[in-house]
């Protein structure tokens, strides 16, 4: 008998008794069946990694104040969510047709290909979850009537796998360490997997399985990105020449694969918008949208400043339900305290996949919006998401509660996509424990096993769709077997779903020059109806295919819409050489007209083959020095072209302007204070440096240049944290530190608590004066020249502060 067989059959005995059996009677079947692995009765007792020495880990709210987690159907499922007003929640698959859901993707046809993370956390202490039992399936709904019918397994002995994706000939999917492409064919009315390949071996390498690279979304630039990484993908014909900086991974018959460095965003889960920006989110944050486009500020390989991704509107969260169930529900500030709240999650601690809802079944004036699931507090946030001044904001749409939230606690979502049918789908992972355990507290297990979460866990799970009440779902595509040509229409779709597949099914066949032709024409019809997202995908396509000219790009560069505008100032890289010199006199005048028409100019100068290109840096530079953003993306924008510059620019006023372009070639990370330390400093800087990356793992949350992670860990450059106090900095680093905290001007929140390093036998006075002396005096800080910080002073305040107990705020200074 199969696992997936015995899984099935186990599955659907569960729901035939769920309306009458105990938690008792399901934690016997549970002993029955998961007899292999023995992981829901452990008998010891171990310690929990995330435990944090010096944290008293004292209930906030008493457990019998608690309401339970029962098992839930499908149907009460359903009944225990709360929906905005307008917006129906309807199942597409449940157990057994899906098992703890965690990535998805739709391919050509609509059918849904499904990473299931069967072997997360069985218990509190994670025990097996490296057996390779992930499921990689694809769900068929054959009569079209909304919901899933048919599940067929096309790869079982994956370990903990967490992204899929489509791509010409089968899926691109990454299990804990590697990225595959698995080649797909039906035969004979069945779809099977004929070979596998190792795409990338060090896709996912190394890191705990919070902390791995995932997602795979192709964007309109016609790249992979992931969240949680620093790396992004193409796929090329086999002829084709690499793009500068990519390096070629692995090819098959029908393509090759490039690799190329790119921006590390987020933790889980990447979106886009219709002119091509991402979104992402960290642990505690909500989701944040980058105003520039991917790739702007990494042209000139000289100069390494740090994206910026601006949060969507506030973190706060409304639940539907108490939840102390999280890893540090102990601390104080996490939870409300008191009222008809009570117990309740004040701000995100585990956003997940955030989405921008780009289909076209809402009324219009949900488009664009931003979702982020929260499975720590049971809900789903929604925010309009805005374009601002050289930065993107937002608003919560529905202040005070959520777009969708439910009271049972084993309610996960996890991700979300626009659907083929124009609404939304989501991913509930409908799982008791979602902490993994290389963080999981004491105090977190204790209300895991109160509510009994770690029962019957990798055995459920459910993807569901959010439809407009009054608007019924769309027609299922049929992309598949038709040709480019076939497929120029659906690159006009209302559905942001269909002009992306289209675009990724065209570009990726390969098609000969004629299918220009069509697309040009569709362009046209695009810019004179005012319709953007169309427009902007139809001139990505274009840019794929190396179909642009100059007199294309004409009537869209003077368009009065500045984002069909702007966006043909992004890909007006692809003209031919002999026209460019044309279109920087067209740039040039376009610049005066509008901020972020300069921005886009500025950037795509680098991408440009004619030596003048500069001249577009300049003008930019002298209309608009001050605005934001515009002297990353000047510097950026010069590409290899900076000596000539700067010869150009000769002596500039504008001191940060010259900073930049004096120190091109040099790292910020590089920057060090070393040589100006007393002999001692520069030992303890030496020890520092090692500890910071070693055993202290200051470089998991603030990252391994200092610069910070968003969601995780704040910058150390030129904090005041850092180089203002000696004191204060060695109070932080033994008893540890709990946001929000203001650092340079910017409000940090995070849900993640900087541990103190106090009561760790294996750190010394010595070793926290050796930290303190190297993060004070890297990455361009210089706090102490001529001297160090002293391993007395850490003593001295370790004495002061013995009876602390819980990590610092900032008002306690």
């Amino acid at each position: 008998m199969t696992k997936d067989f015995s899984r099935a059959i186990f599955t659907g005995y569960l729901l035939v008794q769920m309306a009458t059996f105990s938690q008792s009677a399901f934690s016997q079947i549970a002993q029955v069946t998961d007899l292999k692995d023995n992981e829901n009765s452990q008998p010891e007792v171990r310690k929990m990694k995330g435990d944090r020495d010096g944290h008293v880990m004292q209930d906030v709210i008493p457990k019998n104040e608690i309401p339970p987690a029962p098992i839930l159907s499908v149907e009460a499922s359903l009944k225990a969510m709360q929906v905005a007003d307008g917006f129906v929640v309807e199942p597409v698959v449940s157990e057994p047709n899906v098992f703890n859901p965690v990535a998805m993707a739709f391919d050509g046809n609509g059918r849904i290909w499904v990473a299931e993370m069967t072997r997360y956390m069985p218990n509190i202490y994670g025990d097996g979850e490296n057996v390779p039992e992930g499921n990689i399936v694809m769900l068929e709904d054959q009569n079209n009537d909304g919901k899933v019918d048919k599940r067929t397994v096309l790869i079982s002995d994956a370990i903990l796998p967490r992204t899929i994706s489509l791509v010409k000939g089968g899926i691109l999917y990454a299990d804990h360490t590697q990225l595959f492409f698995a080649r797909i064919e039906q035969k004979k009315g069945e779809v099977i997997m004929v070979k596998r390949d190792v795409v990338d071996p060090e896709y996912a390498l190394g890191g705990s399985l919070e902390h791995k690279p995932n997602t795979m979304l192709y964007n309109l630039d016609n790249w992979y990105y992931n969240a949680k990484s620093y790396k992004k993908y193409q796929v090329l014909p086999l002829a084709a020449e690499l793009p500068n900086g990519a390096t070629e991974i692995y090819r098959n018959d029908l393509w090759k694969m490039v690799k190329a460095d790119t921006d590390y965003r987020g933790q889980w889960g990447v979106t886009h918008d219709d002119f091509g920006r991402l979104y992402h989110n960290g642990n505690s944050s909500p989701i944040q949208g980058e105003y520039l486009l991917p790739g702007t500020l990494r042209q000139n390989p000289g100069f390494w400043p740090k994206n910026q991704a601006d949060r969507i509107g506030p973190a706060n969260i409304y639940p539907a339900r108490m939840n102390p169930g999280v890893n540090r529900g102990y601390l104080d500030g996490f939870l409300i305290e008191e009222g008809e709240n009570r117990g309740k999650l004040k701000g995100f601690t585990a956003a997940s996949g955030s989405l921008i809802y780009r289909g076209d079944n809402y009324p219009t004036r949900f488009y664009g919006m931003g979702l982020t699931p929260g499975p720590a507090a049971n809900l789903i946030s929604a925010r309009y998401v805005s374009q601002g001044h050289g930065k993107m904001q937002g608003e919560l749409i529905y202040p005070g509660h959520e777009w969708l939230a439910s009271t049972d606690e084993r309610f996960r979502p996890v991700n979300m996509y626009t659907a083929p049918d124009g609404t939304i789908y989501f991913l509930d992972m409908y799982h008791g424990i979602l902490q993994h355990k290389e963080f999981l507290t004491t105090y977190l297990s204790e209300q895991i096993k109160a509510r009994e979460l770690d029962k019957n866990n990798n055995t459920m799970g459910r993807i569901y769709r959010v439809r407009w009440a009054d608007k019924p779902r769309g027609e299922q595509p049929k992309m598949i077997g038709k040709n480019a040509r076939e497929l120029v229409p659906y690159l006009s779709h209302a559905n942001g779903w269909w002009r992306d597949t289209a675009r990724r099914l065209i570009i990726q066949s390969q098609p000969d020059k004629s299918i220009v032709t069509p697309i040009k024409a569709a362009l046209n019809n695009a810019i004179k109806s005012d319709n953007f997202p169309v427009a902007a995908n139809l001139l990505w396509t274009l840019h794929a295919l190396n179909g642009l000219d100059l007199n294309t790009l004409k009537t869209a560069l003077t368009d009065s819409n500045l984002q069909i505008a702007a966006t043909a100032v992004a890909v007006s890289d692809a003209i031919p050489e002999s026209e460019q010199n044309q279109l920087i006199v067209l740039l040039k005048n376009l610049i005066s007209k509008d901020y972020d028409l300069a921005l886009q100019a500025a950037a795509v100068s680098a991408r440009l083959k004619v030596a003048n290109a500069i001249e577009l840096n300049l003008a930019v530079l002298e209309q608009y020095l001050d605005e934001p953003l515009v002297r990353e993306v000047v510097v950026s924008g010069l590409g290899t072209r900076s000596k000539a510059f700067i010869e150009k620019l000769g002596q500039h006023p504008d001191a940060k302007l010259m900073y930049m372009l004096n120190n091109l070639g040099k790292k910020p990370a590089d920057r060090t204070n070393r040589a100006q330390l007393s002999s001692l400093g520069q030992t303890l800087y030496d020890e520092g440096k090692t500890l910071y990356s070693g055993s202290a793992a200051c470089f998991g949350c603030h990252g391994a240049d200092g610069s910070g992670i968003d969601g995780l860990g704040p910058t150390f450059w030129q904090s005041e944290w850092v180089i203002d106090d000696k004191q204060k900095l060695a109070k932080v680093l033994l008893h540890g530190l709990s946001g929000p905290i203001w650092v340079k001007k910017s409000r940090w929140e995070t849900s993640a608590v900087m541990p103190g390093l106090a009561a760790r036998t294996d750190i010394s006075d010595r070793d926290l004066a050796a930290i303190a002396t190297y993060i004070r005096n890297a990455w361009g800080n210089t706090a102490d020249t001529g001297s160090h910080v002293e391993p007395e002073l850490i003593k001295e305040v370790r004495n002061a502060t013995k009876n602390r107990q819980q990590p610092y705020k900032q008002e306690d200074f």
